[in-house]
């Protein structure tokens, strides 16, 4: 009897938390930028992410290495709640080069952070493959 109401509440449990991942087979793809001081802030087009993989989204941009940072999150069209991403706490603010950071998508305020350390064309990521998403910046090929 307990090993049947062990696995009854093993499966009760993995059906539940099955859900909570936060892609939720959303695609990103359709309305999702990258929004920075290097674009104004503003959602253009050539920063709207691509899906690289299910649950994975990315986009380029090209920054100047000049030691000051640019502030950047990733967010829809309208800053909609669910789509404002930014830093979940402040040890999450200051990206560094292909160091995943955790992000807050009902943020308002957080802005990430990311001082390249050259001139160069960057890989922003946006991953919500696991519990919290994660964003990560890679100098691109």
């Amino acid at each position: 009897m307990n090993k049947k109401l062990t696995t009854l509440a093993m499966a009760s449990i993995m059906a539940l938390t099955a859900g909570c991942a936060t892609s939720g087979g959303r695609d990103y793809s359709d309305s999702l930028y990258l929004r920075g001081q290097f674009a104004w802030w503003d959602a253009l087009p050539e920063y709207k992410v691509k899906q690289v993989e299910n649950g994975l989204y990315r986009t380029e941009v090209e920054l100047k290495a000049d030691g000051q940072p640019y502030e950047f999150k990733f967010g829809d069209a309208n800053w909609s709640s669910g789509t404002n991403c930014g830093y979940l706490s402040e040890e999450d603010k200051d990206v560094e080069l292909n160091k995943p950071v955790k992000a807050n998508c009902s943020a308002v305020f957080e802005n990430f952070r990311f001082t390249p350390p050259e001139t160069a064309t960057y890989g922003f990521y946006f991953d919500v493959r696991g519990e919290t998403p994660e964003i990560y910046i890679k100098e691109a090929n």
